[in-house]
């Protein structure tokens, strides 16, 4: 394949796309082999987009590592305390109200793979119970 020098991108154009084609955002096939093209030929453009690829990589297994951390178990036990409580206080009001209980439950679960994707997952769940009238 040959390129014109209509197709060779300055290196003024190329550095602020460097983070999206790290992210493999650039969806245009010409702007996309124009930059290869430029990584290819400019040093210094490369050694930046490595470097930055590098510290995007970095960044993300810091994240992925910090995600991951284990509550104190001091906190569990004052959010079960106070999931304890709230049940029993909506217990006693529904008793006067009629609603027997309500159950909200939300669950996120955030992956960011080793290829830099991130996924994302939330779950959420009401449910109501109603005494027959």
């Amino acid at each position: 394949m040959s390129f014109s020098n209509n197709d060779f991108m300055p290196c003024e154009q190329v550095l602020p796309n460097i983070v999206l084609y790290i992210d493999h955002e650039i969806f245009d096939d010409q702007q996309l082999n124009a930059v290869e093209l430029h990584f290819g030929t400019c040093t210094d453009c490369r050694d930046q987009m490595e470097q930055e690829s590098a510290a995007l990589l970095l960044m993300k297994n810091l994240l992925c590592n910090a995600l991951n951390e284990e509550l104190p178990e001091s906190l569990c036990d004052r959010i079960n305390q106070q999931t304890e409580d709230l049940y029993i206080q909506m217990k006693q009001g529904a008793q006067s109200s009629g609603i027997t209980e309500i159950t909200y439950t939300q669950t996120t679960y955030t992956e960011i793979t080793s290829d830099g994707a991130t996924q994302i997952e939330i779950t959420s769940e009401i449910r109501r119970e109603f005494p027959q009238e």
